[in-house]
């Protein structure tokens, strides 16, 4: 019952700083419009992404794709919760998390046929150069600063990283012994 609670506190929470961010910056900021945070390491920078994950296109099918991606993902944090063994509070924040950051992205989606992106921030360059490995030809890739994105991504990011160390950091259990005849 405590899992219960704090999964909806952290899904409700989620998309609600989600949402009310971007009411803010949809109201405050022109679209494409920037401003410094602190100073050119984090801005806010006011776009609206049709494509998926930090831009990844889908071709003209993006908008329908991404829908029913997103409805698909929801049903599957719910249905994966509902059928964990003994949930505690932290797995429960986690996929609250994710579930708020879904549903946050979603609704853009529903409302707009894209989502909002607002955070803007800085990182060392990443370059790759192209190569050829056997039949394989990578072309090269140049990141300069890291794609926009929103609090319900960071959401989503957080709630799978907090699993993903839950997994890391929690030793096996032994299986039961069989039982003897």
């Amino acid at each position: 019952m405590k899992s219960r609670i704090v999964l909806a506190a952290a899904a409700l929470g989620a998309f609600a700083l989600d949402q009310a961010s971007k009411m803010l910056v949809q109201s405050s900021l022109a679209l494409g419009e920037s401003r410094p945070v602190i100073g050119d390491l984090v801005r806010l920078t006011y776009i609206v992404n049709p494509h998926g994950l930090m831009g990844l296109s889908f071709g003209p099918w993006a908008r329908y794709l991404m829908l029913p991606l997103s409805l698909a993902a929801i049903t599957a944090i719910i249905y994966y919760y509902h059928h964990w063994r003994n949930p505690g509070a932290l797995s429960g924040a986690a996929l609250g998390l994710i579930l708020g950051g879904a549903a946050g992205n979603l609704l853009d989606r529903f409302r707009f046929g894209m989502v909002i992106d607002f955070i803007d921030v800085d990182i060392p360059n990443i370059a790759l150069p192209p190569f050829s490995l056997a039949f394989v030809r990578f072309p090269g890739f140049f990141l300069d600063r890291w794609y926009i994105f929103n609090v319900a991504d960071s959401a989503v990011l957080c709630g799978v990283a907090i699993l993903l160390a839950m997994t890391a950091l929690v030793p096996d259990r032994p299986s039961d012994p069989a039982p003897a005849e």
